[in-house]
């Protein structure tokens, strides 16, 4: 098998359902980028505008406010440092870009602005691509994946460089999302690509406790989410809690040999 690699979530937004606010200063967000890759993370995964279900836009001018110091400080300090940064929006993506990031998150799956997929071509960056998160959810996550692969290849994407997002947490249903979990060896055989996961904190890990959780108190339903998603053929796994999903992740390995 595959290494599973590690994304940590680093929100520099004031409104992240999870960490809203925490990291907003550019120092800070810093010194959070390199704690979590000395803790295990393989990436960095920038959030310069909250994409949860229901989310407020702000304009992508501060979005580019928000992510590109973050970018320049963390490859100042650390240049080895992989960055990924979840946008939507091709200017964000190019400012990121020629800022030193070296992955596009796009939770649109290239449906969001007409031009993201000729920058990440341009610039030959990898692309997580989530399913079509502008379509029709009674479509299907086969119909709004297709399409976003075809987009992906419409913008000349190399197919080495592109890996797949079911879009757990962007469902109608609880169940919808455990669902495409289990669905991840049906959209690896169908088209091959690397798939991506993102469960960590997310409204369906609510549904495991006996009573009312906040987002920063469903540490154990993320990370058994996470590993049975890894057993499913998830290979990147997007996480808020890097130090203990890094433990999680080798002693799964380990015991599987």
């Amino acid at each position: 098998m595959n290494d599973v690699i590690i994304y940590g979530i680093l929100n520099v937004t004031p409104d992240s359902f999870s960490d809203g606010g925490k990291f907003f200063d550019p120092s800070v967000a810093c010194e959070h980028a390199l704690a979590m890759k000395a803790d295990g993370a393989d990436v960095i995964d920038i959030g310069g505008m909250s994409t949860r279900p229901g989310f407020e836009d702000v304009p992508e001018e501060e979005e580019i406010r928000r992510v590109v110091p973050v970018i320049k400080a963390i490859k100042e300090k650390d240049p080895s440092c992989v960055i990924s940064v979840d946008t939507f929006r091709a200017g964000t993506a190019e400012a990121s870009l020629k800022a030193g990031a070296d992955i596009i998150n796009d939770i649109t799956g290239l449906m969001g602005d007409p031009d993201m997929g000729k920058v990440i071509t341009k610039y030959k960056a990898k692309a997580v691509l989530m399913r079509d998160g502008f379509g029709d959810l009674d479509e299907g996550w086969e119909v709004m994946l297709q399409r976003t692969v075809d987009a992906a290849k419409t913008a000349g994407i190399d197919d080495s460089l592109i890996v797949l997002d079911p879009g757990v947490g962007f469902t109608k249903t609880r169940e919808q999302d455990l669902e495409l979990i289990n669905a991840i060896p049906d959209m690896k055989a169908k088209w091959g690509y690397p798939i991506f996961l993102g469960v960590s904190r997310k409204r369906v890990t609510a549904d495991f406790y006996k009573g009312d959780t906040k987002a920063d108190e469903r540490l154990g339903a993320s990370l058994a989410l996470a590993l049975y998603g890894v057993e499913k053929g998830a290979t990147e796994i997007r996480v808020h809690d890097v130090k203990d999903t890094y433990a999680a992740v080798k002693a799964w390995e380990r015991m599987h040999g």
